[in-house]
């Protein structure tokens, strides 16, 4: 049967499955919260329109839509949302349980574990437990954590509704990357232009959300401040649970703490099946992987148990000796062993904790590689996060023979095609091990910061290439390597090397989303310079240098949302570079200005920025500014000087092949030339750049194309239009761009006011109207302003309309479009009044600034 009580329970089940509260999901699918209630408790069915943006809310793939909003109107039986879903095989199974298919990026492990079945079936007791929501696996390195809380944790993976994620925290080196690093494991886009901080804005995010996070290799955090965070991170989020590795516990409040031994070592041989799930089994497995001819005789088995017995059935050291069954026999490696083995018995309270058990292990194996192979362990220490073949050839001298025989005897791994890397702890030895060899560890490091300073800016041009996606990929790979050889340049005054390569780095940081980054990244850079020019009391090269790193800082400031910061800044700094180097600040100037509405500032500089980049061959600066300048002729109405500038930027683009200009500048010349009456024109454009940008995956550039997708279509199919403005909405709020997106719910309001749905159009312009005061977006505030304004006029509020629309008139930031509504609707109020309410309606208007007309229409807002 299909009662709507029935369909009711079922979208507050599937709503709550996904940790939607029932103001977001109201929010999302246009109606009001009452409206919601009584559609789950089974006093109404939903429109169809509303159906249909449940379904999107809901994740029901397009093809089953239809299904499910026939079902939402009663048309067909419940029963069939279960297999339309795929949420439930059996009517049965809880909707709850199952509504949700969670998420996991749990990496696979490539060998079964062996000998943890207790171990494991506790932790998943401890895990489903109320009261346990931080979980620490503690042991020495070596032990096994990581295995054995990926193993726990796979098994959790239908109880934890919204995922169970691996957080790889071994080349983080600060806890201040905690927050990001969580962000980015879980497929969190912090929202750039937000007031709001990274840390606040996960734990929004969080907060109705049942995740398990598995925080791996933690303990070298827990030197400095800041692992508070995680206490706070589950205050916040009451349905998160937290699953750590680490050498020492946490020391946090509410910590349960679960010890991680060895594995099981038989007591001796006459035990039936001695050797299974056992520590032995692992030695055995690891050999046969380390010599795929290895096959363990009778006569072999009393040394594999005594070295088990040695290393106390620690998995790493196990495998550390399975490694060399190629070169030695077991009995062998066991006498190896005896001869050198005293991790069980270090106690040196000057030595690291982290060092003090399997210093040992390492200290056997370093003993037994050549003189050139600890040569090569050593440098390869410097490498943080992995290294390509080739890095470790020219960095350190590492052959491919080389790196063969380090990964036969499991002192590196592979990690990737053509690439490698060191378990964090073989790392850390062998980087001790360098620093006993100053001549030695000061020339790796000077070859590994040249190296990665000079990869990347050979990537420069790719990066602005039709290959800049695959690019992307490549250098953000690479990131922990360059930021160790940032850091190097800066410290050992290679500043000309950092200002060489930042216009790469600025690029990939842009690309990618790592606003919060770059402004640290540059704003440090710059005010290390600054401090050593003051220190030598002459450097005008070096001031320079500062001066363009801070512009760089300042355009992430923006990006951030502090728009005026950013334009103070980058107003100073312009005053002091020189031509060349200015012409990035003068391009992040003019699209800082044209934000604030500052629209003659922002062609001045955005002109001077195009010269230049002509005068010095920069065909990338010279499309980005001629966009921006013809973005705002458009805004202004001069569509032939707009056409002009975006088709030429457009070629610029084309020239190079670059993906993010060419999707730029297409979605803008297709405003331009729509304006002029060449729709089909316009579409295809639109199509070019929605295709292209899909197919490269830029973000920004999809949801710019569907907003112009939108804009066209919104005079002959507004509920398709609407659709369009609300999936770009989705996507902008996604990465964080809160100037598109109070553009995009902008267009979404006048979409909702063409089809009378005035609680959806009141939504719209109210947040985007928050938007641009929070930014400083001070166009688009105007524009939802008209927005507001025609609502008033619907609601019979005729007088305060003409008071909001004279406002928005007498602003020198209004663009084209917004004073083209504003004229026509208030004609048409000042015609139903009479002179004196005109009037009065004016004198209110010049008695009340900007600032003020917002404030009070939000407080009104705030109010209904």
């Amino acid at each position: 049967m299909n009662s709507p009580i029935m369909f009711g329970e079922w979208l507050r089940q599937r709503r709550d499955a996904l940790g939607l509260t029932r103001k977001e999901f109201a929010r999302r699918v246009g109606c009001s919260v009452s409206t919601l209630r009584k559609i789950e408790d089974g006093e109404r069915r939903p429109s169809g329109q509303i159906a249909e943006l449940m379904a999107n809310c809901l994740n029901i793939p397009p093809a089953e839509h239809s299904t499910f909003v026939r079902v939402a109107r009663g048309e067909l039986n419940v029963e069939r949302l279960f297999p339309v879903s795929k949420l439930v095989g059996d009517p049965n199974v809880s909707l709850v349980a199952t509504a949700s298919a969670p998420r996991v990026n749990l990496p696979r492990l490539p060998t079964p574990l062996i000998g943890r079945k207790r171990e494991v079936d506790e932790l998943i007791r401890l895990l489903h437990d109320p009261q346990c929501r931080l979980l620490t696996l503690v042991g020495p390195g070596g032990i096994g954590k990581t295995r054995l809380a990926i193993d726990a944790a796979s098994h959790m993976q239908e109880v934890f509704a919204d995922g169970v994620y691996f957080i790889p925290l071994a080349p983080v080196n600060s806890t201040r990357f905690i927050a990001p690093v969580i962000a980015d494991a879980i497929g969190f886009a912090f929202q750039g232009a937000n007031a709001a901080d990274p840390k606040t804005q996960l734990f929004n995010y969080l907060k109705q959300r049942q995740i398990l996070l598995l925080t791996d290799n933690l303990e070298h955090l827990l030197t400095e401040p800041g692992i508070e965070l995680l206490a706070e991170l589950l205050a916040n989020a009451p349905q998160v649970k937290l699953l750590v590795t680490s050498r020492e516990s946490l020391g946090l409040q509410g910590e349960w703490i679960f010890e991680i031994h060895g594995l099981r070592v038989p007591a001796d041989l006459q035990t039936e099946g001695f050797a299974l799930d056992t520590s032995i089994e692992l030695f055995i497995q690891r050999a046969r992987r380390a010599h795929v001819e290895f096959n363990a005789a009778p006569q072999d088995l009393p040394a594999i148990l005594r070295i088990c017995q040695l290393v106390d059935g620690m998995p790493l050291a196990i495998e550390l000796a399975a490694a060399w069954v190629r070169a030695l026999t077991c009995d062998e490696i066991a006498k190896e062993i005896e001869r050198g083995l005293d991790f069980l018995s270090v106690s040196t309270r000057d030595l690291p904790a982290r060092h003090r058990s399997m210093r040992a292990v390492f200290n056997h194996s370093w003993q037994l590689l050549t003189e050139e192979e600890q040569q090569a362990l050593t440098r390869l220490s410097v490498f943080r996060g992995g290294f390509q073949r080739d890095a470790a050839e020219q960095v350190v001298g590492a052959s491919l023979s080389m790196l063969s025989a380090l990964m036969t005897k499991s002192l590196i791994r592979r990690s990737g095609d053509h690439r490698y890397d060191l378990h964090e702890l073989i790392r850390q030895y062998a980087l001790e091990r360098l620093a006993d060899q100053p001549e030695a560890q000061k020339e790796a490091q000077e070859y590994h910061a040249f190296y990665y300073l000079d990869y990347f800016d050979s990537r420069g041009n790719s990066l602005r290439s039709s290959a800049q996606h695959e690019t992307v990929t490549e250098l953000s790979v690479e990131m922990d390597n360059f930021r160790v050889a940032w850091d190097w340049a800066l410290t050992h005054r290679e500043f000309d090397r950092a200002r060489q390569v930042a216009k790469t780095l600025w690029y990939l940081l842009e690309l990618r989303t790592w606003f919060e980054e770059g402004t640290l990244v540059f704003s440090k850079a710059a005010e290390t310079i600054q401090s050593y020019t003051a220190k030598i009391g002459n450097g005008t090269e070096t001031l320079e240098i500062a001066n363009e790193l801070g512009g760089y800082a300042a355009f992430f400031m923006f990006r951030r949302g502090n728009t005026v910061a950013a334009y103070d800044a980058l107003t100073l700094v312009k005053a002091q570079l020189s031509a060349n180097a200015s012409m990035y600040v003068q391009l992040y100037l003019g699209i800082v200005c044209r934000d604030l509405g500052k629209f003659t500032e922002a062609n001045e500089v955005l002109q001077d920025s195009l010269e230049t980049a002509e005068e010095f061959g920069d065909p990338w600066c010279q499309s980005m500014a001629g966009q921006f300048l013809g973005i705002i002729a458009l805004e202004i109405g001069d569509y032939d000087l707009a056409q002009r500038y975006l088709m030429e930027a457009l070629t610029l683009g084309r020239e190079m092949g670059d993906p993010m200009l060419i999707a730029h500048a297409l979605g803008f010349v297709s405003l331009t030339i729509q304006n002029v009456g060449e729709t089909a024109k316009a579409e295809k454009f639109l199509q070019e750049s929605l295709a292209l940008t899909q197919k490269i995956g830029y973000r920004w550039g999809v949801g710019n194309a569907l907003d112009g997708l939108g804009i066209l279509a919104q005079e002959a199919n507004p509920h398709e239009a609407r659709k369009l403005f609300a999936a770009g909405s989705d996507i902008y709020r996604e990465i964080g761009d809160l100037r598109s997106l109070a553009r995009a719910r902008c267009h979404q309001g006048f979409a909702s006011l063409t089809l009378d749905d005035l609680s959806d159009a009141q939504k719209s312009f109210t947040e985007a109207l928050i938007l641009a005061r929070t930014c400083n977006y001070t166009p688009y505030a105007l524009d939802a302003l008209t927005g507001i304004a025609t609502l008033q006029a619907k609601r019979g509020e005729i007088e305060q309309a003409l008071e909001l629309l004279l406002i928005v008139l007498a602003h020198s930031a209004s663009v084209r479009d917004t004073r083209n509504r504003a004229e026509q609707l208030r004609n048409e109020l000042e015609a139903q009044l009479t002179k004196q309410q005109v009037e009065a309606a004016e004198a209110r208007a010049q008695a009340k600034t900007f600032e003020d007309a917002v404030d009070e229409v939000l407080k009104l807002t705030e109010l209904t």
